[in-house]
């Protein structure tokens, strides 16, 4: 053998039978093929093919240069003493640091994962060939004569012929890589943005997706609406009240000695912080000298005006010095709407309306011709187009047909009970209603009663208070009113003891021959507008043929309570009969307000 021929292979396959013989000489059966790289039956696998020459001695198309040649499955050796190394499938010797294989080098059609337990020895000894070489190719590189162990996993042994078959499905798995490769990746590209769009997503994300739509400043809340005095009423809409009548606006400015706060309220006491504005507007009549102030206030939210509402409510509720004329429950103006009449100690006539509207709250307080307050439908009608103007700012419920009907004032102190606003003055700007405490009944009665006062049948509780009228050089000694207040198990017990005691002052003239008694029915509404109903009486008692006293009597069962009313006047001072039947009424609305 010349110098430039290459050495024999360690191990040979003979073409007759495909056996070899081994170092040693030793005939061995040729193991079948595990790779998928095969000689095609025509490849040149002569010694004087050497290396692959594209181009020549082959029909192949010219492939790549491979760097390194694929090295060929070892064959089946003879059972060896020593154990296999792990890691070798087919030496029984151990590993060697020449025998290692290098690692593969990746074709452009590999993956970046390491090959499946198939494709083991594809990737390791054999996978560094070119995916573009074809198993001919393959098969001309691997008949090289430079001869390294096939178990080696280097290069140099020639595979045995039966390789085909697996060549085969080598070749198939290579055509399906590209596609695996393309599918991974887009499957990653997928996971990646699925779990970029879910991680925006999570409350409280440092960087969130932005919105195309909006603008710089979609992050800061917008300030609410503010209030202004565009939104009050208008001297036009007031002139719908009454005819023939000019409402002038009133200079701020000015010294026309038009106070500028509202009658019985002052806007400061509402129970908490000032509100965050506050507008007000005052109109004198030019033919009557009535004056309309309007005062509103925005509050931070709803509960805030809510409260100032309700503050506003008691404070005219309780005014002092004036006597409530009547309660009106107002619908389809507002949120919330508390309207009354009242006379004031100076003798003029009120009239109030507080108005809820979301977080604003109005007070109008107007007067016309001081005797007689201005009607609350024709107020809330020349209200209602401001309201319109502030519900949506204010966040309210907005007007849609205002109405107005009686309904008892606002509750005071003390509650279920008639109150001093709820008593008028005999004489004008004269007097001073007071109260005791309620204790136990201590009374006589008018005579009339077939019934002792102070312990009603049936009745489970009761209490006394009694009203007495001051600074007032014209009242006689003593004069004022007794309310007595009695509780019953059960409705019917209070109504059963309200029919007797209506039936004692039916036959009290002719029972004791010395009374006469005239009686009216009083019928006074309550929160919801159902009528409450009772009796005023008249008596007058003869109690000698030149003297006679007076007793003015009031009865009713309202629910399970039962109240009685008792004054003395004088044949100089006395209620008149309209006066004496609103207390009636007044009473038993008062009546309902209790727990």
């Amino acid at each position: 053998m010349s110098d430039t021929e290459p050495s024999p292979p360690r191990r040979a396959f003979e073409a007759s039978d495909g056996g070899s013989k081994d170092d040693a000489g030793e005939g061995v059966t040729a193991a079948s093929p595990s790779r998928a790289w095969a000689p095609s039956d025509d490849a040149d696998t002569s010694e004087s093919a050497g290396r692959l020459n594209p181009g020549e001695g082959s029909d192949e198309p010219r492939s790549p240069e491979v760097a390194t040649p694929i090295p060929p499955p070892a064959p089946t050796l003879p059972d060896s003493p020593q154990a296999a190394t792990s890691g070798r499938r087919f030496s029984a010797e151990p590993p060697t640091e020449d025998s290692v294989p290098a690692a593969p080098r990746r074709s452009a059609a590999s993956v970046s994962s390491p090959p499946v337990d198939g494709d083991l020895d594809a990737a390791v000894g054999w996978g560094a060939v070119s995916a573009t070489a074809t198993p001919d190719v393959a098969a001309a590189e691997i008949s090289s004569s430079e001869g390294v162990r096939p178990d080696s996993g280097a290069v140099g042994s020639e595979p045995p012929g039966g390789a085909r078959t697996a060549g085969a499905e080598a070749a198939a798995r290579r055509k399906r890589r590209p596609l695996l490769l393309i599918a991974g990746a887009v499957t990653l590209v997928l996971i990646v943005g699925a779990l970029a769009w879910f991680g925006s997503q999570r409350s409280g994300s440092a960087n969130p997706p932005a919105t195309p739509s909006a603008s710089p400043t979609a992050g800061t809340p917008t300030p609410p609406p503010t209030l202004d005095e565009t939104q009050l009423i208008t001297a036009a809409e007031l002139a719908r009240m009454r005819r023939a009548t000019t409402w002038t606006v009133q200079d701020p400015n000015a010294s026309t000695g038009v106070p500028r706060q509202p009658a019985c309220i002052e806007l400061s006491r509402t129970g908490h912080a000032a509100p965050e504005s506050e507008v007000d507007r005052v109109f004198a009549a030019d033919n009557s000298g009535g004056v309309l102030r309007q005062f509103a206030q925005a509050w931070p939210d709803a509960t805030g005006a809510g409260t100032a509402y309700e503050a506003l409510v008691a404070q005219v509720g309780a005014c002092d010095g004036a006597h409530i004329l009547s309660g009106y429950r107002i619908s389809g103006l507002a949120d919330a709407v508390t309207g009354l009449t009242a006379t004031l100690p100076d003798g003029t006539a009120h009239t109030f309306l507080i108005i809820r509207s979301g977080r604003f709250v109005d007070v109008i307080n107007g007067q016309f011709d001081g005797t007689k307050p201005l009607g609350m439908n024709a107020l809330t009608r020349a209200v209602a187009p401001s309201m319109a103007r502030q519900c949506t700012p204010a966040q309210g419920v907005c007007p849609a047909t205002p109405r107005a009907a009686a309904a008892p004032p606002p509750p005071t102190e003390t509650i279920g009970w008639l109150a001093w606003v709820d008593l008028p003055r005999i004489t004008a700007g004269a007097g001073t209603w007071t109260a005791t405490d309620p204790e136990a009944p201590k009374l006589v009665g008018s005579q009339c009663e077939d019934v002792n006062l102070n312990k009603l049948p049936d009745s489970t509780s009761s209490a006394h208070r009694t009203y007495l009228l001051t600074d007032d050089a014209k009242a006689p000694e003593g004069f004022g009113i007794d309310e007595a207040q009695y509780t019953f198990a059960k409705a019917s017990d209070a109504t059963a003891v309200a029919r007797a005691l209506n039936g004692d002052f039916g036959d009290c003239a002719e029972r004791t021959r010395t009374a006469s008694v005239k009686a009216s029915s009083v019928t006074a509404p309550d929160a919801e507008g159902k009528k409450l109903r009772a009796t005023s009486y008249l008596v007058t008692q003869r109690i000698s043929d030149s003297r006679t006293v007076t007793f003015r009597v009031g009865v009713a069962a309202v629910g399970s309570r039962l109240f009685y009313l008792l004054a003395n006047p004088s044949s100089g001072f006395d209620f008149t009969d309209d006066t004496w039947e609103a207390i009636v009424g007044r009473a038993a609305q008062r009546t309902t307000q209790a727990s």
